[in-house]
């Protein structure tokens, strides 16, 4: 410390000149229409960029806070990730104007429950709009007259099979289901985005209305416009529905092209 304070005395530093700005007018941060808050998991780096490439113009704003969930993925790290939420949510910026908050992890919400999941954010901020993957699909679902789904997860069967019964509380059944059998974010994050194409191209989807892929740390993202036109069905993933459920309970009403039918058609 004492070189540092040396080796700034030494600075020559000019007049420094306190100016207005110009006119006199100053305006609202970012998000004047829409502010997001999101809850992301530590490890998990899909999920704040799937959101920041769906926020389609300054009018909405997005804010990230990062939530340690220990690795590999299970009950007992889901579980213990709740008593965190109330801190993290405490960091999003806290003197700014939110209108929704999204827990950021599909697998989480359908161990901890949806509803207590929006009872911990709440008790750190009262007042906001919140959602989860889980609640967020099954409202897209429901909005899309789909009470029949495939389904595809990147989990092992164990975290697939926690979200086949996640869905069937809210009222969606599941008709098929694929899982490639992960059980971290690092390794969910490197399955290739064509991956999520192939499968939903070569499965049989009889009697599915639509399809969902789950997790918030996929690459699936990009996928659902090539999965529509493959199989002629609506595709639902965890990042998608959570982002328009948080905006739709915000009031935004405007299309959103380039991310499925959902965002598209569902305002």
């Amino acid at each position: 410390m004492e070189r540092a304070s040396t080796m700034l005395a030494d600075v020559t530093v000019p007049e420094i000149k306190q100016v207005s700005v110009p006119g006199g007018r100053l305006e609202d941060n970012y998000g004047e229409k829409v502010r997001i808050g999101l809850i992301a998991l530590c490890d998990d780096v899909a999920v704040d960029r799937d959101f920041a490439r769906m926020v389609p113009d300054d009018r909405v704003a997005l804010i990230t806070s990062r939530i340690l969930l220990e690795q590999p993925n299970a009950e007992r790290t889901f579980l213990e990730m709740a008593d965190r939420i109330p801190d993290t949510v405490r960091l999003l910026c806290p003197s700014l104007r939110l209108d929704s908050v999204v827990f950021g992890c599909t697998s989480a919400t359908s161990f901890i429950g949806e509803a207590r999941v929006t009872e911990l954010v709440l008790s750190a901020r009262q007042g906001v709009n919140v959602t989860n993957p889980g609640t967020g699909a099954i409202a897209a679902l429901t909005e899309l007259n789909a009470k029949r789904v495939s389904v595809i997860t990147p989990y092992t069967t164990a975290n697939t099979d926690n979200i086949v019964r996640m869905l069937a509380r809210g009222g969606i059944q599941s008709v098929q289901v694929s899982c490639f059998g992960f059980d971290t974010d690092m390794g969910i994050g490197s399955i290739p985005r064509n991956a999520y194409v192939e499968v939903a191209r070569n499965t049989n989807h009889q009697g599915a209305e639509a399809i969902f892929v789950s997790c918030t740390a996929t690459k699936a993202l990009d996928a659902i416009d090539e999965i529509e036109a493959a199989t002629g069905l609506p595709c639902v993933t965890s990042n998608q529905a959570s982002f328009w459920h948080a905006l739709r309970m915000a009031g935004w009403n405007e299309p959103i092209a380039g991310f499925g039918r959902l965002m598209r058609n569902c305002w």
